[in-house]
């Protein structure tokens, strides 16, 4: 297996446990009070840097990669 598909593999994985274990503090009121009115704002923001994150690094990467 490659390194590119590793680090994928461990990429998608560790995103749904972080959103998973934010499921789970949201859902049975774990940690810290969040009022119900910022949670699926926090949510879609934490979503939109992840997504944000994603498309910078592929943009990089792709000019990075022409010759």
């Amino acid at each position: 297996m490659s390194q590119d598909a590793k680090n994928s593999i461990l990429l998608w994985v560790g995103t749904l446990v972080f959103f998973g274990l934010f499921w789970a503090a949201v859902h049975y009121e774990i940690g810290p009070e969040i009022p119900r009115s910022w949670q699926v704002p926090l949510l879609f923001l934490l979503i939109g840097l992840n997504v944000a994150k994603a498309a910078w690094t592929f943009i990089r990467n792709r000019k990075s990669s022409v010759r």
